[in-house]
């Protein structure tokens, strides 16, 4: 849980924002390969050969 200042939060969210941004664009660039579709389903990102999922609190990447 956080407990910082309101202005520490606002700067988190931010960059937390601009994170997501990237990983949009990462899963755009694995769809533009052109090898099979990238989704997302309950805890999951699932793509052409990976799957993204949360292990011991941290995301992790299995390959397949």
């Amino acid at each position: 849980m956080f407990t910082g200042t309101p202005a520490e939060l606002r700067r988190r969210e931010q960059q937390a924002a601009e994170y997501a941004a990237q990983v949009a664009d990462l899963l755009n660039a694995i769809h533009q390969l052109g090898i099979g579709v990238v989704i997302s389903t309950s805890n999951r990102v699932a793509g052409p050969g990976f799957t993204i999922r949360p292990v011991n609190g941290r995301w992790a990447v299995d390959h397949h």
